[in-house]
């Protein structure tokens, strides 16, 4: 691909925070030192750089969390290390609500002004929020700091709640719920995690009987791989590699498990459907996106049984031959990312996930990859697309 970038070089911050998630640039064809001539043009790329497209994303949250915003020599850069056109990666850049094209403060609180944060006071404490430092993206603490109106960030049951993200060397992300005027105040005069932030996930209520998907959570330590194996977790993943990948999607078609969706497809069915298919490799997608206001299900899971969802999808990978799996999470869940990630690297270390899962010869693994607040891509095909490195449209 030729490549014509005019302009400044990326920082060396921006070059660090890319090369992070991308790897040293291994040749001046993807970005390392190369004579260009005076006009800025670049030919390079090749099949091996085009198929890490999907990595745009990853690229550009690194930028984000490490200097605030995106800035046309580190977009350039980027495109250079992926060889995507500055113009595509731009238009994936200003897609989504999470990342700035245009300089930005490096403390950025963000109010979420949304139907259940709204009835919960959160005009009011938009209103406080204006009168005390100023309307909503009106820097203070000379450049360092602002605050901005955003839509549900899936804590309508703590509600109102605000997302803080802190760029630098030691970027943070945290939400802060139930939250009022001063303790977003407090938050923006602070260049760390604030020590009044997020207060955890709710307890399921009690009735007759104890929801099944909930039952370990406030009673199992998430961050324990220990703790979930204690509690009976991994013992399906164990029975399923016994049944073999045909009898466990005669199991799920004979349980009439169905998608939770709108379309409440059997998913014996679409297990069968995906095993039958001759191509390879096999992908699997965990749609964790949600993103309609008054929806946060898939966060209390996520925070408070994470090991339980990445053994479904090793399960789910088992019946239909996948051998890569996404977990693709909304970028306003921070606490949710880590704790997934961390199951994810526990399992890898427990023989659960990787080349020879439990000694079968099953080869399987998850990557998380992070949204960058799209409303739409809780749309499947529209998170397929934002998976690979575009903007989350429909197809």
């Amino acid at each position: 691909m030729d490549l014509h970038v005019i302009g400044p070089l990326a920082s060396p911050a921006e070059r660090a925070a890319v090369d992070a998630v991308l790897g040293p640039p291994e040749s001046g064809w993807v970005g390392g030192p190369r004579n260009t001539g005076t006009d800025g043009h670049a030919a390079g790329g090749g099949h091996a750089t085009r198929a890490r497209r999907s990595e745009l994303l990853p690229a550009l949250h690194a930028v984000q969390s490490r200097i605030g915003w995106i800035s046309t020599p580190a977009l350039n850069y980027i495109c250079k290390r992926l060889a995507v056109a500055p113009a595509e990666a731009y238009g994936v850049a200003t897609f989504y609500a999470l990342y700035a094209t245009n300089p930005r403060p490096p403390v950025v609180a963000h109010v979420c002004d949304d139907i259940a944060c709204r009835l919960a006071g959160a005009e009011a404490l938009c209103g406080d929020l204006t009168r005390s430092v100023g309307p909503a993206g009106e820097p203070i603490r000379d450049g360092r700091a602002t605050w901005l109106r955003s839509p549900c960030l899936g804590l309508c049951d703590m509600a109102p709640a605000a997302l803080v993200t802190v760029a630098g060397e030691r970027p943070a992300t945290y939400r802060m719920a139930p939250v009022d005027a001063a303790g977003v105040l407090g938050a923006l005069e602070s260049d760390t995690r604030s020590a009044t932030t997020y207060h955890g996930i709710p307890l399921p209520q009690p009735p007759a009987d104890r929801p099944r998907l909930l039952a370990r959570i406030g009673t199992v330590d998430p961050t324990s791989l220990d703790g979930y194996r204690a509690s009976g977790g991994y013992d399906a993943l164990t029975r399923a590699i016994e049944m073999g990948a045909e009898g466990v999607i005669a199991e799920v078609t004979a349980s009439k498990l169905m998608g939770r969706g709108g379309a409440a497809f059997p998913t014996g069915r679409k297990w069968a459907a995906v095993a039958a298919q001759g191509a390879q490799p096999h992908y699997l997608v965990c749609n964790a996106d949600e993103s309609e206001p008054g929806t946060f299900k898939d966060r209390v899971l996520l925070e408070g049984d994470p090991f339980a969802t990445v053994e479904a999808m090793t399960i789910a990978a088992f019946a239909t031959g996948a051998s890569k799996g996404y977990l693709y999470l909304r970028g306003e869940y921070p606490e949710a990312a880590a704790l997934v990630t961390n199951a994810i690297d526990q399992a890898r270390a427990a023989n659960l996930l990787g080349p020879d899962i439990l000694g079968s010869g099953f080869a399987f693994d998850i990557e998380l990859r992070r949204g960058a607040g799209a409303y739409i891509c809780g749309e499947e095909t529209a998170l397929f697309e934002s998976i690979e490195g575009k903007r989350g449209e429909p197809r």
